[in-house]
């Protein structure tokens, strides 16, 4: 009973100096109006610090890009901005990093920064038109922020594992910057038809995109509604396309990287 009686003085006592206190003594309080909400900047701000916790970690290795695959990717990513300026409003130049794993992945942090790992690019980027349905799906998460609001403990260091699961967005949020990216590469000249092969693409070899899809039965999920998507909008397709074939520069990046 003495034990429950100076539990219960110390509630009530902690009660009153978080409220200022009932006795006409003058309590020591804090001034909140010091003090602001976290606001969808902070965020951001959170998640572009990822980026250093991620190349801190001593199991990522990055393949180094030369200046001409920089600026091969660049010139990519450059189509797309200027063909939709309307839409991407950043002035911030793309940053792009790959990454050495045999998984196949890639993500994006806001500022433009641009991951896929050396594994999505040797396996599966087989033409010049699913690298731009890879980086306008990215371009697009980058520029609208479109990012879970999460905050972690920075311990220094993020696996890949980690930080894709951070990132990962929910199916229909997904399917609606599919939706997007379908209207960016059509304004850029490339068939978006090819961005359902992409998606086809991952629900085949769903086994080996676990890492970067979390739940493998969504993908199917998404292929479905993207399909019918595509179905509503055939009319109104375009039968120009000015990216038919693969530039020389894309096989010479490609090789590299699986060389």
């Amino acid at each position: 009973m003495k034990y429950l009686a100076l539990l219960t003085l110390f509630i009530f006592s902690s009660c009153a100096l978080f409220k200022g206190g009932s006795s006409g003594k003058k309590e020591s309080t804090v001034d909140i109006t010091e003090y602001q909400p976290v606001t969808t900047e902070d965020y951001i701000d959170h998640l572009i610090a990822f980026e250093g916790f991620y190349l801190n970690s001593p199991d990522i290795k990055l393949f180094k890009l030369n200046k001409k695959e920089n600026r091969y990717l660049e010139s990519l990513a450059e189509e797309i901005l200027k063909n939709n300026e309307l839409f991407f409003t950043q002035t911030e130049r793309p940053i792009f990093r790959v990454v050495e794993s045999e998984v196949p992945f890639h993500f994006s942090l806001p500022g433009k920064r641009i991951f896929f790992s050396s594994g999505l690019v040797a396996k599966y980027i087989k033409s010049e038109k699913l690298l731009y349905s890879v980086l306008a799906y990215e371009l697009i998460r980058s520029e609208k922020n479109i990012y879970r609001k999460v905050r972690i403990i920075p311990t220094g260091y993020m696996s890949t594992s980690r930080i894709l699961s951070l990132l990962r967005l929910s199916t229909s949020e997904k399917v609606e910057t599919h939706k997007w990216a379908y209207y960016t590469l059509k304004r850029v000249g490339v068939d978006p038809d090819i961005y359902l092969s992409w998606l086809q693409i991952q629900n085949r070899n769903s086994a080996d995109f676990s890492l970067l899809l979390g739940d493998t039965s969504s993908i199917s999920r998404e292929e479905s509604l993207f399909k019918a998507f595509i179905i509503e909008n055939a009319k109104k397709k375009s039968s120009l396309s000015k990216y038919e074939r693969s530039s020389r520069e894309f096989y010479a990046f490609v090789n590299r990287i699986k060389g």
